[in-house]
């Protein structure tokens, strides 16, 4: 992918973008990320005449990508709470700094409920009327207690981090995946504070399933009465971990293939520590499972293939105005 702003009035901004597939798109959209006006050549215009995932798909990271970079290079509000990697990140480091009991006190219900389907413990939320066991996930959102420029300063850490890869064994520790994320960044890179990642509040416990039809459902619990958006959103199948500290530790795995999701969403190669395998965000990984067009990243087994998409990259070329 690759963008430049071509211009900008007191009511849009417009971007010009080259896809993967080198086909041009002209979007303009307003400063909440409302895409007004989208013109491209290499597709068909209408939805219902595109091919589901092969023509669709890259209409649809054409536009994540254009409001992402926006925001980066704006500063505006454009990017959906759930499409935006750096708050994705501020979560995972906020969930590997805490102790064990606040662990249990913020998360205590998803631990009880993914450990539920294995053992004797007791499960806090039952499973709706048509929920199968085998066919539900968890969810649960955190909303960050961020200052505005500790949510700033993560915005250039999560392109410049230079290690080769996430841990992927508990036993490396949280404290060594949090060391690995925040000291890892250039000398001159504004790096948070960990203290200052910090946990509001939380919501209950959501189910997630699918029932025979393929129809997904959502029952949603313990929503916090709150006018803003979650930061990050839990998204686990049942699972049976090896304590608190190895639960601990899957969640921030979740959040971290979820920044991964992020970046692939938009059709560009995630940062180097984040090329890493495992379930994010479940609604993704249903396409990675069913289609082609995406590697199988949310597969601990596969092999993947990280130069296959390209970076995020500035694109010459000549300005217009909106």
């Amino acid at each position: 992918m690759k963008a430049v702003i071509t211009g900008e009035n007191d009511e849009r901004v417009g971007v010009n973008l080259l896809d993967n597939n080198d086909i041009e798109h002209g979007i303009e959209m307003e400063f909440d990320g409302e895409i007004k006006y989208h013109e491209q050549d290499g597709y068909p215009d209408k939805f219902e005449n595109r091919s589901l995932i092969d023509e669709n798909e890259p209409v649809n990271q054409a536009r994540r990508y254009a409001r992402y970079y926006v925001n980066r290079e704006r500063g505006y509000d454009t990017i959906n709470w759930r499409e935006d990697p750096d708050r994705i990140l501020a979560a995972a480091v906020a969930v590997a700094e805490l102790d064990r009991e606040t662990v249990l006190e913020y998360f205590g219900g998803l631990y009880a409920q993914v450990r539920s389907h294995f053992g004797d413990a007791d499960r806090p939320v039952p499973l709706p009327e048509g929920a199968a066991p085998g066919h539900v996930s968890y969810q649960q959102d955190i909303y960050l207690g961020l200052a505005d420029d500790t949510l700033a300063s993560l915005a250039d850490l999560g392109d410049e981090l230079e290690v080769s890869t996430l841990p992927d064994e508990p036993a490396q520790s949280i404290e060594s995946l949090v060391a690995r994320l925040l000291e890892a960044a250039p000398a001159d890179a504004a790096v948070p504070e960990p203290s200052d990642l910090t946990i509001d509040v939380t919501s209950g416990v959501h189910v997630r399933w699918d029932d025979a039809s393929g129809q997904y459902h959502h029952e949603r619990h313990g929503q916090p009465d709150l006018e803003r958006d979650p930061d990050a959103r839990f998204d686990v199948k049942p699972f049976a971990p090896d304590g608190v500290e190895d639960f601990q530790f899957q969640l921030v795995h979740n959040l971290c293939c979820q920044v991964r999701d992020c970046y692939i969403e938009m059709g560009v190669v995630p940062p180097e520590p984040f090329r890493i395998k495992g379930l994010g965000k479940h609604q993704i990984a249903t396409l990675y499972e069913h289609y082609d067009y995406y590697q199988r990243y949310h597969d601990p087994s596969a092999t993947i293939d990280w130069d296959a998409l390209e970076p995020a990259e500035h694109r010459d070329g000549q300005l217009t105005d909106v």
